[in-house]
């Protein structure tokens, strides 16, 4: 024991003497006495798009403590918001920190316990992570496939829910790196039929085409705020039917992530008695700048009217489908019904770089457009998101006559 305390108080002090000789850690220079500066851009890459101006401004807003009576009213709001836009009643409607990955994650382990059957509609890469995502958590799997260009029919989904009694089906309303467009009137009755909870990805799709989640019999849907909405990245809204709370009460283990637990999240959106008024806890601290973007995001579509937002994307999103088509480029997705309002995929040009194109966009004039997404799109293909703030017909008419421009330049030849 004394040779250790020797051994010890020598290491010490040996320690203590190279502190003291270490030169101070070196202070970044990139960050000293100056600001960032941002850069101006047309985001249309098919990801997160310029945002509402109205939705920005609010992050600088002032904000209380996030227990005071206005942060309880800020979450009020956007659950009314949030509502209005899904066009439903149900009471378990509320907001995640985090993008919608983060969303899908939270829905599957609140679904899902180890063993559970779970299809899913796969017709691009979010719809193979979500698969993914399923499976790490231990469920058991079955994917229904489809080639690219391809969607899931009425009777393909019907099969595979009367052949696996699967717990849940998780579809995308959009798969934005292939272009699909999945319909889903009738997919509600069938899993009424047989049993099973009807998940809705509705990333690609908010806030662009006409949606009634109670009308088409959606147990569970998840977005993101940065697309249609008109936010930017940080939040991912969800919403629970009643059946689906009542199997998430009814599970025999709890979910894995404590802090995505629709238990614990319904304590922090008053939908259930608070914990932080029981015990002085709380799940986590929240963002109001967040709440603040997302409640003035979901504010513009209520002065504008939801059913103004459709038809303003549907117009915007025509004009441009209708003059790609004329510029003689080929649409990923061949029937024109299954193609994604809003996220525009054409195969790049033979003789041309999809990457340069991309560049030049991006260099000449300030457009960030996209060269693909996942494995079967990138570099063979040109994306471009028009949703949100910038589906106007305007500002297709911007990108269009500069993807022109683009493609008869000879610096984006291959």
């Amino acid at each position: 024991s004394i040779v250790r305390c020797c051994c010890s108080a020598s290491i010490s002090s040996e320690s203590s003497d190279d502190e003291s000789t270490q030169k101070p850690f070196p202070v970044p220079e990139s960050l000293r006495s100056k600001a960032a500066t941002g850069q101006n851009a047309l985001l249309v890459g098919g990801g997160a798009a310029s945002p509402n101006p109205r939705s920005i401004s609010a992050l600088q807003l002032p904000g209380p403590g996030m227990y005071s009576e206005y942060a309880k009213n800020l979450r009020k709001e956007i659950m009314e918001g949030l509502r209005y836009i899904l066009r439903t009643k149900n009471e378990y409607t509320f907001v995640y920190h985090g993008s919608g990955t983060t969303a899908t994650t939270a829905v599957m382990d609140n679904l899902l316990e180890q063993g559970d059957k779970i299809v899913v509609g796969v017709y691009g890469h979010w719809s193979s992570i979500a698969a993914e995502i399923a499976e790490r958590l231990g469920a058991n799997v079955i994917r229904l496939k489809k080639p690219l260009g391809s969607r899931l029919t009425l009777e393909e989904i019907e099969k595979a829910l009367s052949e696996h009694k699967p717990k849940v089906l998780y579809l995308l309303h959009g798969e934005s790196t292939t272009g699909i467009f999945q319909p889903l009137d009738g997919i509600g009755n069938v899993c009424e039929k047989y049993g099973t909870l009807f998940a809705m990805d509705l990333v690609a799709t908010i806030a662009q085409v006409p949606f009634d989640m109670d009308a088409l019999k959606i147990d569970v849907a998840m977005m993101n705020t940065q697309k249609g909405i008109g936010g930017i990245v940080g939040l991912a809204p969800v919403s629970f039917s009643p059946k689906a709370v009542a199997m998430i009460k009814n599970r025999k283990t709890r979910p894995r992530v404590y802090h995505t637990d629709v238990t614990e999240q319904a304590r922090e959106w008053l939908i259930e008695k608070p914990k932080c008024y029981q015990v002085g806890t709380c799940v986590h601290s929240t963002s109001l700048a967040l709440f603040h973007m997302l409640r003035e995001a979901l504010a513009n579509v209520v002065d504008e009217g939801i059913e103004n937002v459709w038809a303003r994307h549907e117009a915007s999103n025509r004009y441009m489908y209708d003059r790609v088509a004329q510029m003689g480029l080929e649409f990923v997705v061949p029937v024109k019904k299954d193609r994604l309002p809003g996220t525009l995929i054409v195969k790049c040009p033979k003789g041309k770089d999809a990457h340069k194109i991309v560049s030049f966009m991006w260099d000449k004039y300030q457009i960030e457009i996209s060269s693909g997404f996942g494995p079967q799109t990138f570099g063979k293909c040109i994306r471009i998101g028009l949703f949100g703030h910038n589906a106007r017909v305007e500002t297709a008419e911007i990108i269009l006559d500069a993807l022109e421009q683009t493609l008869g330049s000879p610096e984006t030849d291959a």
